[in-house]
């Protein structure tokens, strides 16, 4: 895989990963059980390392 296909990917995963992250605080908002708010800092925590990877990507090009 390309640096640029690499990258590609990395995006759609930050984007993907934003809206999931989007659509758990409605769910934590509304019902803020702990099993919701548990897999949101999961999500959260996940969104962090897309990031990260997408950064790195972005830095070597």
């Amino acid at each position: 895989m390309t640096l640029d296909e690499q990258i590609a990917q990395a995006q759609r995963h930050v984007h993907s990963g934003r809206l999931i992250l989007e659509r758990q605080r409605a769910i934590v908002a509304r019902h803020g059980m702990q099993t919701s708010i548990d897999l949101l800092k999961l999500f959260e925590q996940t969104q962090q390392i897309f990031e990260s990877d997408l950064a790195n990507l972005l830095d070597r090009k």
